[in-house]
């Protein structure tokens, strides 16, 4: 069995974190693929790029609340947990407080700095992908447990991993290998937004060169 479904063995909050474009929405993918082909259960997401087929789409704290015997992936949960109102913060307290009650598994996908600490107490299990320290809360247990770390991929500014690779900490580390799966990636087939023109001199020699390969093919027939 993978080792990286081991760690939803039981209810918790968990998150993935890792900087802009590093990974994270394909470990996603890759869990909940994983977890698949394992198991039966009850997926619940919000702010996923895909759908995944049977799987419950919510968008309001409410919703999540109302959820039982789930997992659950929040992509980006600083927008459905609205960190900005300083009136939610009691709101979203007792959401996460209802998660073992509940019997639920929630994953909270996002950046560093969305890690608010008394969002960060409650987690016991963390994927980091790659992450710069300083976009990290200071004082908040994610950044603690992190900064402890002294194995592979361990920086004076960086946890600088590979976009195959996620450090795992649940009371100890591990590195860990992530296969790239391109039928999540929502940037696979992005084109260049600059196209470099050809100068008027490549053009004209191009046009030379046609030009006489054309003459020369004709002189052949």
């Amino acid at each position: 069995m993978n080792q990286l479904i081991k760690y939803f063995n039981k209810p918790k909050i968990l998150s993935i974190i890792g900087d802009v474009n590093t990974g994270k929405s394909n470990l996603i993918y890759y869990l909940i693929k994983q977890l698949k082909e394992n198991y039966s259960f009850n997926l619940v997401t919000f702010g996923l790029k895909f759908n995944v087929k049977n799987a419950t789409i919510i968008n309001s704290l409410e919703q999540l609340e109302n959820c039982r015997n789930s997992l659950i992936f929040l992509d980006e949960f600083y927008t459905l947990f609205d960190l900005d109102d300083r009136k939610k913060k009691r709101q979203i307290e007792r959401t996460l407080r209802l998660i073992h009650h509940n019997n639920n598994v929630l994953v909270l996908v996002g950046v560093p700095e969305n890690f608010k600490k008394f969002i960060s107490g409650k987690i016991s299990t963390c994927f980091y992908k790659k992450v710069t320290f300083d976009n990290f809360i200071n004082g908040s247990s994610v950044k603690g447990n992190l900064i402890s770390y002294e194995g592979h991929g361990m920086g004076s500014k960086t946890l600088n991993l590979l976009k195959n690779e996620v450090l795992v900490f649940d009371k100890d580390y591990k590195i860990l290998n992530v296969p790239y799966l391109k039928e999540f990636d929502s940037k696979a087939n992005n084109k260049n937004i600059f196209v470099e023109k050809k100068s008027a001199e490549n053009v004209g020699l191009e046009k030379w060169v046609l030009s006489n390969i054309n003459l020369v093919a004709g002189k052949k027939k």
